[in-house]
Parts: C-alpha cells; structure tokens; sequence
C-alpha cells in the first residue's frame, strides 16, 4: 500500500522541521561553547593578573599570600588558586571539588568547556615571588548553556507545532479543490 502524496508531503515537511531543530540546536551549542570557552579564558587571565599585582603590591609573604587566596576563593567563583615559588613548589593551593554543574552529566560530557588558565607572576620589588595559576568555575556556564538549549528546544518544538497545524490546515484546503473537481467529474458521468 503506497502513502498518498498529502502525506508524503507533511511528512517531509515533519522530517525537515525536524533536521531544522537539530541543525540550529548544533550550531548554537557549538558557537556558545566556544564562546563561552573564551569568556572564561579571558576572566582566568584577568583574575590572575589582579591577584597577582594587588599581591605585588603589598610585599608578598606566605602569610599574606595565604590570606589573600583563601579571601578570593571564597567568593565560590574559583575551581583552583595556586601559587607556586620561583622553583615550582606550591605554596598555597585552594582547590574546589564541587561537581555540580547545574546541568546533565551527558551534556557536560558533550561539551566540555575547557579553558585556558590564569598565569600571571607576583614579584616582590625587583625579585619574583612566585607564580598565580587561576581556574575559574564552569559551572555558571554550563549552567547558561544549558538553559539556552531548553529554551531553544521549546521556542522550536512550538514553532514546529504551529507550522505543523498550519501546514495541516493548508494541505486540507488543497485537497479540496481537487476532490471536488473529482466528486464533481464523477457526477456528471
């Protein structure tokens, strides 16, 4: 039994709205995962030179140094603060072990946002100090990008809901025409 060519048609139309959603939803995850990647390079950059010059600033010893690491990654927004001497040996390390991401293990997986981490040197006068490497939390990130894929998927599943009544509607308005053509042409044999 063959499929009648009206639903052949909507079922193209079905299939392509459908390629439509998964086409747009790749691109967005792809175009905010790299955009977002790149945010947080920058923020880890720009947090590691702050740290390192308020350091720098004041004479920096172990005491100080401590303090001021364990003050920022308090703030929650860190994944790890380390400084290290001029020889490699850490100094002070606060490293967050939080794995909430606010969004599903299998999308993390999908999408790692891998950023590049904050360096920057603390010198004391003429003398390096030490070294700051700074990692910033993903999980805001993975947070917002997962709220904008559901928020896609909605705003398509209902575009694709209204295209499919209309379409529906405009394929019965179609039909008939040529089944009263038929109906007629049947009648006056």
């Amino acid at each position: 039994m063959t499929t009648p060519p009206y639903r052949r048609l909507w079922l193209a139309a079905v299939i392509t709205t459908l390629l439509a959603l998964h086409g747009s939803m790749l691109v967005l995850a792809t175009t905010a995962r790299a955009y977002l990647t790149e945010q947080l390079a920058m923020k880890n950059a720009d947090n590691a030179a702050a740290l390192a010059i308020s350091l720098s600033q004041q004479k920096p010893d172990p005491v100080t140094v401590e303090l001021a690491v364990a003050a920022l990654f308090d703030s929650g927004h860190y994944e790890l603060i380390r400084v290290t001497d001029p020889r490699g040996r850490t100094i002070v390390e606060r490293r967050s072990h939080t794995v909430e991401t606010g969004a599903p293990q299998w999308f993390v997986d999908i999408l790692p946002l891998d950023a590049t981490p904050g360096v920057a040197s603390i010198s004391s006068g003429w003398k390096q100090f030490g070294t700051v490497t700074l990692v910033s939390h993903s999980r805001f990130a993975y947070r917002a990008l997962w709220q904008g894929m559901i928020q896609l998927v909605l705003v398509m599943t209902l575009s694709g809901l209204v295209g499919a009544y209309l379409f529906t509607r405009a394929l019965r308005r179609m039909r008939r025409p040529v089944g009263d053509a038929c109906g007629g042409a049947g009648a006056a044999r």
